[in-house]
Parts: structure tokens; C-alpha cells; sequence
């Protein structure tokens, strides 16, 4: 039964919960207050203090925590009771009354930006020592770079996403364009799989790439973690003049709203995006749905 509970959570999940409940529990020796199981008492005056140093996500995230350890073991939930879920609203809504409620969105890496990163992907660099790479060291690295981009943006990948893709995993349609076949996810952790539209251009990126004798499970970029995909995708930005704060999800954000504003619906962006509900695709094109609301619709009717 462990085993299966343990089983339900994805490694990511499981990791950072971990980490949450240690904390917790440290706390709870700390103030002579039982951790497990805890009283709906300790878990409200744990949150509160948290508060003064954290943002609300991960007060939501410890609280996810405290909750699962809870489950795991077939106690009742402290977190469920009323005491904690007002007095983590009160704390949302006394960090969202500072500006502080809501994350950062990444930036978003459009088609614009892709078209910039093609442009300067391959530009020298210096490494942190110091060094110049060499200029068959910087055709190859910003080749991978600008395959990157453009992959992760027509499949809306996340960044454990394109850290796992295989040559395997990618297929070539007779029109030039392709396939990515997506295994097991964060939005499928049943591993039902999907399937993925690649472009014609992002074709002919990976192909710049490709080993001659290519390895069918070998990794498409060689890079191993989110983290690593993460950094790649900043520092290519940074040479194309995007700016310094890109992240892993600007791809998925970037042709989320290009989709947006090409008339995309919000089920469609969901289907594309693979996500469950609404939330996050509506958050990503609140800019481009105002430009098709009520009012922009008024006005363009009028200027007929």
C-alpha cells in the first residue's frame, strides 16, 4: 500500500514533499508540538510563521505535504479543517494585499523571439573561464540551442519534458514535418502518451543536429534535467537581447499566446498544452483575450 500511495506522486512530487514535511516535522520538535499526527492547531500556527518568509505557493506546497504524509499513514487530515483553510486564505490574501500572491510568469519566447535566437544562437560566447569557444564549438552549441527553442515550442514542452526526448521518440511525416511521440509526463502520469506536431522548420533544426550514426535512445539535446534545459533556454535569450530572466516554461508560454492571438480557443490551447484545466493557458493569454472581449469586439465592429 506504501508502495502504491509513494507510486501516485511523481519523483518531482515526491521529492519536494519530502522536503516539506522534514521541515515541518523540524519545527514541530522545535516547539515541543507533535508532527505526526499533528493537530489542524499546529499545522495553522506552523503556516503563519512560515508566512514571514515565504510566498504563498509554498505555503500551499507545505501544506500539500503535511496533508500527504498524513494520507500516507491512513490518519485524518489536519489541513482539511476549517482553521487551516482560513487561516491560509487569510495568509493569500494579506500577501496578494502586498503584491506578493501571485508567481512571476515567465517570459514568453514568441516567434519574434525564435527569429532572434536563430539570428544569434551561433555567435561566440565565452565560457566562465573566460574563454572564447571556438567557432565550430559555437555553430554546434547554438545549433542545439536553436533546435531547443524551436522544438520546445511547437510541442509546448516542459523542461523535464525536452530533457527526456529520444531520436526514438520523433518521427518524420512525409511533408517534411514530424511526430514526437510524449511518453509519461507531469500532465500524464498514467503514461498514456500522446502525440505531438512538429514544423517543418523544427524538422529541419533537429536534422542540423543529428548524429550520423544516431543511437535511437540517446538524449536529443544531451541534457540530462530540467534544470540544465532551464539554464539553456535563459542563456540563449540572453545572447538573442531578450533580456536575463527566461525561463524553462518561455517556450510553452511563447506559443501559447502566439496560438492566442491566432484565433486559438482556450479547450484547443488545453489540448495543445496538455493541460487539465483551464487555469494555466487563460493565466499565459490574459493579454490576448482582452483583445478579442466584449469591448475590442464594439470597437472593431465600429471602425468597419
Amino acid at each position: 500500500m506504501r508502495a502504491a500511495l509513494a507510486a501516485s506522486h511523481s519523483a518531482n512530487t515526491r521529492r519536494a514533499y519530502t522536503g516539506h514535511w522534514e521541515a515541518f516535522a523540524a519545527w514541530a520538535g522545535r516547539t515541543e508540538r507533535t508532527a505526526l499526527p499533528a493537530e489542524p492547531e499546529t499545522v495553522a500556527a506552523h503556516l503563519a510563521e512560515l508566512a514571514t518568509r515565504v510566498k504563498p505557493a509554498t505555503l500551499k506546497l507545505r501544506r500539500a505535504a503535511i496533508a500527504a504524509a498524513h494520507r500516507a499513514d491512513g490518519l485524518p487530515d489536519p489541513t482539511a479543517s476549517a482553521l487551516v483553510r482560513r487561516t491560509l486564505a487569510g495568509l493569500v490574501r494579506a500577501a496578494a494585499a502586498l503584491g506578493e500572491a501571485s508567481p512571476k510568469q515567465a517570459p514568453a519566447l514568441t516567434a519574434e523571439g525564435l527569429a532572434a535566437v536563430r539570428a544569434n544562437a551561433r555567435r561566440r560566447r565565452k565560457n566562465r573561464a573566460g574563454r572564447r569557444e571556438s567557432a565550430v564549438a559555437a555553430e554546434r552549441r547554438g545549433s542545439v540551442d536553436i533546435a531547443l527553442c524551436s522544438v520546445m515550442r511547437d510541442g509546448l514542452l516542459r523542461p523535464s519534458e525536452a530533457a527526456a526526448l529520444t531520436w526514438a521518440d520523433i518521427k518524420q511525416a512525409g511533408d517534411g514535418t514530424g511526430r514526437l511521440a510524449l511518453g509519461r509526463s507531469k500532465g500524464d502520469q498514467s503514461g498514456e502518451g500522446t502525440v505531438l506536431y512538429l514544423g517543418e522548420a523544427a524538422m529541419l533544426d533537429l536534422e542540423a543536429i543529428r548524429p550520423e550514426d544516431v543511437d535511437g535512445n540517446a538524449r536529443v539535446f544531451g541534457l540530462r534535467c530540467a534544470q540544465s534545459i532551464s539554464r539553456r533556454l535563459r542563456d540563449v535569450a540572453r545572447q538573442a537581447g531578450l533580456g536575463d530572466s527566461f525561463s524553462g516554461h518561455s517556450a510553452r508560454v511563447g506559443m501559447t499566446q502566439d496560438l492566442a492571438a491566432d484565433g486559438a480557443e482556450l479547450v484547443e490551447l488545453m489540448r495543445a498544452g496538455r493541460w487539465k484545466t483551464s487555469a494555466m493557458p487563460a493565466r499565459y493569454t490574459r493579454m490576448q483575450a482582452a483583445g478579442r472581449d466584449a469591448v475590442a469586439k464594439y470597437y472593431a465592429k465600429r471602425s468597419d
